[in-house]
């Protein structure tokens, strides 16, 4: 018979150092979750309604996170337990709802939920909405928190999701407050939840905050005459790097179309580099809008 080495600390005195651990882990969200109810107090007190996402400060502790990591233990399951946490702080601030986008394809329904899912955590609230703008319309009028919609594409791409007249469009053409772009899923790229390779945008009533490391979209109203390659020389000359676009034009032949167009690093409405992109172009371009930004999500913490 083995006997365990009397050097060694008996099994009973290990399981007892994992216990004591878990008791101050949930000891600390308990206490987490006591001060997210003081921080809502303190919220309402000063009328600020329900629960706010703050993705850029998510970025900055997960970056530090991911930046201290070492060991075993895989990081993306410390982000898939981070996003738990985070999502029942918001729960505890407030009414917190997710309105997402279900495709209808067969095989893909579901993907966006999931992905939503995956990243809000199990017990938030989740409202399907069959269009794009269904998701806006329940963003704008405050029955969910955030939206969940697709990645812009081309029209001509044939990506599942994509509308004749897509919802990015919706906002740019739009004169009232609207959604902005605040967050991109996942925020780990090459997790392994049920969504795959599902990217997803998401917007909230809340305009978005600079995290150190962001990607921006900026609509652009323009002739059809100007190209891609002009629009994104326009913008080197003011400081604006393009890293990608989108194009969409009006079915039944209106002149003109719209231009989506994807820039490194934080763009805002009051970004002066906007108006001197406009000056160069002149009559070519119409309106701009800014419609938000998103941290950077980083390469997989075991990747190189």
């Amino acid at each position: 018979m083995n006997r365990p080495s009397p050097k060694d600390p008996p099994l009973d005195a290990l399981r007892g150092e994992i216990d004591e651990i878990d008791d101050t882990i949930h000891d600390l969200l308990k206490r987490r979750v006591t001060l997210a109810n003081r921080i809502s107090k303190a919220k309402r007190d000063a009328g600020v309604a329900g629960a706010l996402l703050r993705p850029a400060r998510e970025a900055a502790i997960l970056r530090r996170l991911m930046a201290r990591h070492d060991g075993p233990f895989p990081f993306p399951v410390v982000v898939r337990i981070w996003s738990e946490i985070m999502s029942a702080t918001l729960f505890a601030e407030g009414n917190f709802a997710v309105s997402v986008f279900t495709v209808e394809a067969p095989g893909d329904e579901m993907r966006f939920t999931d992905l939503a899912r995956a990243h809000f955590g199990a017990e938030t609230l989740l409202l399907q909405a069959q269009t794009e703008s269904g998701v806006l319309r329940a963003v704008r009028d405050g029955r969910a928190s955030v939206g969940v919609l697709p990645v812009p594409a081309d029209a001509m791409s044939g990506d599942v999701g994509v509308s004749a007249e897509p919802w990015w469009l919706t906002l740019a053409a739009s004169d009232e407050r609207r959604p902005m772009i605040v967050s991109r899923l996942p925020w780990l790229a090459g997790g392994r939840h049920p969504a795959g390779a599902t990217s997803a945008l998401v917007v909230t009533m809340a305009p978005p905050a600079p995290s150190g490391d962001d990607v921006s979209y900026v609509a652009v109203e323009s002739s059809d005459t100007i190209s891609r390659d002009r629009i994104r020389t326009a913008l080197a000359n003011t400081g604006i790097e393009m890293t990608g676009s989108v194009v969409w034009h009006d079915e039944n032949g209106a002149p003109g179309r719209w231009q989506l167009i994807e820039t490194d690093g934080f763009v805002d409405e009051e970004d002066a580099r906007l108006g001197r992109f406009a000056r160069q172009l002149g009559d070519d371009i119409g309106r701009i809008a800014v419609l938000g930004s998103y941290p950077r999500p980083p390469a997989r913490h075991d990747e190189p």
